[in-house]
């Protein structure tokens, strides 16, 4: 269709070929020897069968951190189909859940702050005062100042890679053809990707380290940590480390 200013919109597929081709990207990942893969599923494992057997008694945090889970599992979804762009809006919401569900296990009486925010115009400005996610994740920059580095990290970045509508976000997936025979220009906006491209790459990649962070967030809200648990967080850093070191930059 052509717009008033003369410019031709083109839009290819539907609704149904883009949940094909992701499903195909999806199913062609699950079943490949990648290394990105199989840290992700370390981290699911960890996150089922390990992460919350010290956890703390706040149930609104432990729903918290559920939603968080949830919440990274859609990312991984969305990564493992190829579209990088929808990885970091799941991931930055993840962040913040786990980050909340924190704040409550350390000071449970927020939970009912948190729980009125809807009652009123009071309401939510005491919860909106009261949950930031900086101030959230504070404690952890004595405690765990490496989480705390990669939390931070990981919610700013977020916003530049796609939790908003950033330049780097949008046009990281737009190109421009000025060489066609018609003399028109061709500008593309790509959402999907192959397995192997590097914006499919970049989505996993996304999902580890900050899947990492939420993790971290996560770990030390319960009355202690144990050496198991401080084993385990150690060995899903290296299966990260090793997941990812051959895409990182050698001034990363």
């Amino acid at each position: 269709m052509t717009n008033g200013s003369g410019i031709r919109v083109v839009m290819d597929g539907s609704m149904d070929a883009y949940m094909a081709a992701a499903d195909e990207t999806l199913a062609e990942l699950l079943v490949s020897d990648s290394v990105l893969v199989a840290a992700l599923r370390e981290y699911d494992s960890f996150f089922r069968t390990r992460l919350f057997t010290q956890g703390p008694a706040e149930p609104i945090a432990l729903v918290l951190f559920m939603n968080a889970y949830q919440l990274f599992l859609a990312g991984a979804r969305m990564a493992l189909s190829g579209h990088c762009a929808a990885v970091f809006p799941l991931l930055r919401t993840a962040l913040e859940s786990a980050a909340y569900g924190g704040l409550i296990a350390r000071n449970p009486a927020l939970s009912e702050v948190w729980a009125g925010r809807h009652r009123g115009d009071a309401e939510k400005k005491a919860c909106r005062k009261s949950f930031t996610f900086e101030k959230a994740i504070s404690p952890l920059e004595d405690r765990a100042p490496d989480i705390h580095a990669l939390a931070v990290l990981g919610y700013e970045g977020e916003i530049d890679y796609g939790a908003h509508p950033n330049i780097k976000g949008v046009f990281g997936h737009v190109s421009l053809n000025d060489q066609r025979e018609d003399g028109c220009k061709a500008v593309t906006h790509t959402s999907l990707y192959g397995s192997a491209h590097i914006e499919t790459i970049r989505g996993l990649c996304a999902c580890l380290d900050f899947g990492f962070a939420i993790i971290g967030i996560i770990a030390p809200s319960g009355p202690t940590i144990s050496d198991n648990l401080v084993d385990g967080l150690q060995s899903l850093n290296d299966a990260k480390n090793t997941a990812v070191a051959p895409y990182q930059s050698p001034n990363s």
